[in-house]
């Protein structure tokens, strides 16, 4: 399920990509960002390619690498989900609204990520909480939004849902201009579903 070498350092590396879906950054501003030396970061990135999970460009004098969005994803939705706990750790105000409305949620399978000023970290006490749901089809909307409106009246915060197919999520992120679905991924935490929407990420980026 996971790759053989589970390094911390591997999993801050997946992490900090995995929070920048579909960009790439240099090995030296990798290791800058997670506060790790160099040398250690340029030998786990070239573990973690040699393992699949991220893709590697070499320039001259440079080391680019992104996240391979098709390789193994569970373990890309393992460290989501590490992620998603260690931003509630950070927002425990939200612990309580998210813990009342995902678990309430009857549908097979979806997709919920959070997004906007909480999770760009400029939400003032007036501040929703933005969630993106991501649904099988047309005919799941009803379920989502009636269980908003429900939990809503129970939690302390505000709730600002905005629903899409997976298909229609798709057609957006390919899109050559801003739009809902990629502000969602440019500053996310997937509270949940994380293997569909890395299946779709897959096919689409």
């Amino acid at each position: 399920m996971y790759p053989a070498t589970l390094s911390k350092t591997s999993v801050e590396i997946v992490a900090f990509l995995a929070s920048h879906i579909g960009r790439s950054y240099p090995v030296r501003q990798i290791s800058g960002k997670i506060g790790k030396d160099y040398k250690i970061t340029y030998d786990t990135t070239k573990k973690l390619a040699a393992q699949g999970i991220l893709l590697i460009e070499r320039r001259p004098r440079l080391v680019i690498c992104r996240l391979n969005l098709r390789s193994n994803t569970q373990f890309l939705s393992f460290i989501e989900s590490l992620r998603f706990s260690h931003f509630l750790k950070k927002k425990p105000d939200l612990r309580i609204t998210v813990a009342e409305l995902l678990p309430r949620i009857q549908l097979p399978y979806f997709s919920a990520i959070l997004f906007g000023s909480y999770v760009k970290g400029t939400a003032t006490e007036k501040s929703d909480l933005d969630i993106l749901f991501i649904i099988p089809d047309r005919g799941a909307e009803k379920i989502v939004s009636s269980t908003v409106a429900s939990v809503e009246r129970l939690v302390p915060k505000g709730l600002h849902e905005v629903i899409l197919t997976y298909e229609e999520f798709s057609a957006l992120l390919k899109e050559n201009k801003p739009n809902v679905a990629k502000e969602a991924l440019e500053n996310h935490i997937v509270a949940y579903g994380a293997e569909p929407l890395y299946r779709i990420l897959s096919e689409t980026l």
